[in-house]
């Protein structure tokens, strides 16, 4: 299926994205949500979308639209301190990659691990800690 062709997810794909979404909330603690769908005004609707989500400033946001064949990834205040934008962007491409090849619930999958891994708070070492 080409990018640009509307996806029908059954609910054994729902399921498998539910799966993703909170095994990357018990990875790095952050709320994920998954968009497939018109973002008619592109990443102005993205944004709204994520400004509705239970905790904006805790959360990220995938969202894809397959008719305008565009997707963005849309993250809050205390999320960007540990998430890039070039992680962003290669999650996004991930992403295109598997939708090229018809595999959106894989695409969602390896997106959102990537992306909750990389938001994941980085470890320390503090001094009074023995090494």
């Amino acid at each position: 299926m080409a990018i640009g062709e509307t996806y029908r997810l059954d609910s054994d794909d729902r399921a498998d994205i539910e799966r993703i979404v909170q095994r990357a909330r018990d990875i790095c603690g952050f709320e994920f949500a998954v968009f497939v769908g018109e973002l008619a005004e592109g990443r102005d609707s993205a944004v709204a979308i994520h400004a509705g989500l239970h905790d904006p400033d805790s959360a990220v946001l995938l969202a894809i639209d397959p008719q305008a064949r565009s997707m963005d990834v849309v993250t809050g205040a205390r999320v960007r301190r540990n998430l890039d934008d070039r992680t962003c962007e290669f999650a996004l491409l991930s992403l295109r990659s598997s939708l090229q090849v018809d595999d959106l619930p894989g695409g969602v999958r390896d997106a959102i691990s990537l992306l909750a891994e990389h938001a994941r708070a980085p470890r320390t070492l503090h001094l009074d800690e023995p090494a």
